[in-house]
């Protein structure tokens, strides 16, 4: 088999990502024909079809679905290139939903070129991997760091994980000895988080807690928090005023978390991902000089803590 003209297989990514032979030809510039001889010929050069079509819409087959993984954003990235519209196509990012939201998206808001067209999806950490990897977005952003020959990462934000609470709950956790049996509300990742707090605060003997309750987003868990049914372990960014919470730290330090920019390894960097990267170190940095959010109240006894029981951790 011939390797099939470069534009097909570009055609076949931007089907394959919008599911629309349609939204495919709108994002590529191109009639809705010409899309479908690019991909009626890339078809007959493999010897199978790609897509199937249920209800007006296309779904891949199994061939599609490996040759998709395997290009890796390589069809689209050449596209670009020979097209010259790479700046013309709207900036596409995935990011882990407490920072897409709280974070990232009142960024791009404050951008006018940014937020032109931006598609901004909230998958888990390995979907952040995987969506950048498979060149479906331009940038990724995950709180958590990982080790690939294909992928680079780089800090770009440092954000601090901070013991919510309610009035009645901050009373109760003045001193770090009384965590001991808590409820906590838990979420989706949230695993992440509520180890690296419980070994900055109590190291390896961690103390026994149980989840109370458990959500999808940190909407949810925020406002249980804030009636007072328990506590939970959240990035400070989503704590803004007007809710009754409280951060116990028991004057400890502040515990940060660095949030990575995802990047395929040795792929050109588009200026608009470099603007927004820009924009968030300089967020960064100024947060850095900044204390907690105000309006928030913060639980602080220079105590000494009390022995905890060993028993690990569920939730």
């Amino acid at each position: 088999m011939d390797f099939p003209d470069l534009p097909f297989l570009g055609t076949f990514v931007r089907v394959y990502e919008t599911g629309s032979i349609t939204t495919a030809a709108r994002r590529l510039h191109r009639t809705q024909p010409t899309v479908s001889y690019q991909l009626q010929r890339l078809e007959e050069a493999l010897g199978a079809p790609l897509f199937e079509r249920r209800s007006a819409r296309l779904f891949p087959t199994a061939l599609a679905d490996r040759l998709f993984r395997f290009l890796g954003g390589f069809a689209r990235d050449v596209h670009s290139v020979l097209s010259g519209v790479e700046e013309d196509r709207p900036l596409e990012v995935a990011a882990v939903a407490g920072f897409g939201r709280y974070v990232l998206f009142p960024v791009v808001l404050e951008s006018a070129r940014l937020r032109k067209g931006l598609t901004l999806r909230f998958p888990t950490a390995e979907g952040v991997f995987q969506r950048v990897l498979e060149g479906q977005v331009d940038v990724g952003f995950s709180y958590q760091p990982t080790v690939h020959p294909r992928l680079t990462l780089e800090p770009v934000y440092e954000e601090r994980l901070v013991l919510a609470a309610g009035p009645k709950w901050a009373q109760r956790l003045r001193e770090q000895a009384g965590f001991q049996d808590v409820p906590v509300v838990t979420y989706d990742e949230g695993d992440y988080v509520v180890g690296r707090w419980l070994g900055h605060h109590f190291g390896r003997r961690q103390p026994r807690w149980h989840s109370v309750a458990h959500f999808e987003e940190l909407e949810e868990v925020l406002a249980l928090v804030a009636r007072d049914e328990g506590v939970a372990v959240v990035p400070d960014f989503c704590l803004g005023a007007g809710r009754r919470l409280t951060t116990v730290d028991w004057g400890k330090p502040a515990l940060t978390n660095s949030i990575y920019a995802v990047l395929r390894a040795r792929a050109p960097v588009r200026p608009a991902v470099t603007e927004l990267l820009a924009h968030l170190r300089e967020l960064g940095s100024g947060r850095e000089r900044t204390p907690l959010r105000r309006g928030l109240a913060t639980v602080r006894r220079h105590s000494r803590p009390g022995k905890p029981r060993t028993r690990s951790p569920r939730g």
